[in-house]
């Protein structure tokens, strides 16, 4: 089984820290009361990423945030939101490892403890040795998860929690069968895969406990069956009555695994999530197949995006509960829903549709389509991953030339390409996210010989192969031929 993936879209999640630091200080006039002192009695998280939230208690903080000038180890943070003893922050552009000051009134209180500037990115994948070894990347260091005699994958996007990486995925302890598994750090955690072919698609760590959702390949029935894992104690995820099932993406939310996914009624394949271990059905025209590709979950609703066949074509279309909302192509040709994102109560997806020449890259905004700029008037683009931020919506994808992929990513729509290896050869961006303002991509690129992992920041390229072995950022698998 595990020679059977194959890269699929997904949108790449951003690495969080979530832990709190103690600290104390100094002492100081205050926001337009200088006979209040300024103090730091504690900050949270203890270390994170560039545009990560941190929230600094303490006293005698001004409740006009301009009046708080906050520091990481020097570098001027942006204040978010203040009261006289709390200030909400984002790690700033540029921030290293040290103390958190804040100055109200020409007093400063410092804090004691350093918070720890990260990486603000992990990504899962792979490099070919021997065999496959799973992996992930930490700004361009590679942590290798397991060795070159045992095939492996490590998936994205990786989750972090409490300075850990934690990364879902498969391991063959025999090379032939593939054990479900996740990784805390480099420690691998096996997952009760029932004698079957296990694969960890997706992870998630929610109240220190870790989730992940993935599926079990009987190699004798050709059968798969979804499930879901919290720690290492396996929930079944109820199908079709026998019949092949896969779980695809994983959330958790007010302690409520959901899970979305497809499953075969015998003839064709269905959309559905599971809300714990209850399955919910998506329609589509009730006839023909559909597909869900990707789920978010906001204000208690689940969001997911796909789309169904109505025999004639493919229709794209997002899920808000069971309720089907139709996205609109060109009306004639098939279209593609592959990524979600909700934000302010809007709901975003991202895809491509067909004009019957060729696919044009897309998003929605609820159900009005903003058409994306290929390469060219006559060759086919790609959008695979979303983010929205401040309104603006970001995707990623690539376009076509008519000889290689170009990756690239949009705002709003304007294209933005990026440097793949050389002239000649394909290049793609399959995941997106912001970081402080910044645009991360990660995808790979190609030199004709050697397939490269790579994240872009901005238009940046950051290679994260060794130049002698083939490497991917891994963001999916492919459950059925």
């Amino acid at each position: 089984m595990i020679g059977r993936n194959r890269l699929k879209k997904s949108i790449l999640m951003l690495a969080l820290l979530f832990l709190s630091a103690a600290s104390i200080v100094a002492s100081g006039g205050g926001g337009g009361d200088p006979s209040v002192s300024v103090t730091i009695t504690s900050f949270s998280p203890a270390g994170g990423g560039v545009g990560g939230t941190v929230t600094i208690v303490g006293t005698g903080f001004s409740t006009t945030a301009a009046n708080n000038a906050v520091a990481f180890n020097g570098t001027a943070a942006v204040v978010t939101s203040c009261t006289s003893t709390e200030i909400v922050t984002t790690v700033p552009s540029g921030a290293t490892t040290g103390p958190i000051t804040v100055t109200v009134g020409g007093h400063t209180a410092t804090s004691t403890t350093s918070f720890t500037v990260t990486s603000p990115l992990a990504f899962g994948g792979y490099w070919f040795g021997t065999t496959n070894v799973a992996c992930y990347w930490a700004g361009t260091t590679r942590v290798d998860l397991s060795d070159d005699t045992h095939n492996a994958l490590a998936f994205s996007p990786t989750f972090n929690s409490g300075g850990t990486v934690y990364t879902a995925g498969q391991y063959s302890p025999d090379n032939v069968t593939g054990t479900a598994c996740y990784w805390a750090g480099t420690t691998r955690v096996d997952l009760d895969s029932n004698g079957l072919d296990g694969t960890a698609v997706a992870v998630v760590v929610d109240g220190g406990t870790v989730y992940t959702a993935g599926g079990l390949y009987n190699a004798q029935t050709f059968a798969t069956y979804p499930c879901y894992w919290a720690g290492t104690t396996r929930v079944d995820l109820p199908g079709g009555a026998g019949n092949s099932a896969a779980a695809l993406a994983l959330a958790v939310s007010g302690g409520t695994v959901y899970t979305s996914g497809i499953w075969y009624d015998g003839a064709k394949y269905l959309p559905c999530y599971w809300a714990g271990t209850a399955r919910t059905d998506l329609a589509g025209d009730g006839a023909h197949e559909a597909f869900a590709n990707a789920i978010a979950v906001s204000g208690g609703t689940v969001y997911t995006a796909g789309y169904y066949s109505n025999g004639t074509k493919k229709i794209p279309c997002y899920w808000a509960g069971t309720t089907r909302t139709d996205l609109a192509g060109d009306g004639a040709h098939e279209a593609f829903a592959n990524a979600i994102a909700v934000s302010g109560g809007t709901v975003y997806t991202a895809g491509y549709y067909s004009n019957g020449t060729k696919k044009i890259p897309c998003y929605w905004v609820g159900t009005t389509r903003t058409d994306l700029a290929g390469g060219d008037a006559t060759h086919d683009a790609y959008v695979y991953g979303i983010a929205v931020s401040g309104g603006t919506v970001y995707t990623s994808g690539s376009w076509w030339n008519g000889t290689k992929l170009t990756p690239c990513y949009w705002v709003g729509a304007t294209r933005i390409d990026l440097a793949g290896g050389d002239a000649t050869n394909d290049a793609q961006a399959l995941t997106i996210t912001l970081v402080g303002g910044t645009v991360y991509t990660a995808g790979y690129w190609s030199n004709g010989t050697i397939e490269t992992a790579c994240y872009w920041a901005g238009t940046t390229r950051t290679d994260l192969g060794d130049g002698v072995h083939d490497s991917r950022v891994q963001t999916g698998y492919e459950w059925f031929d």
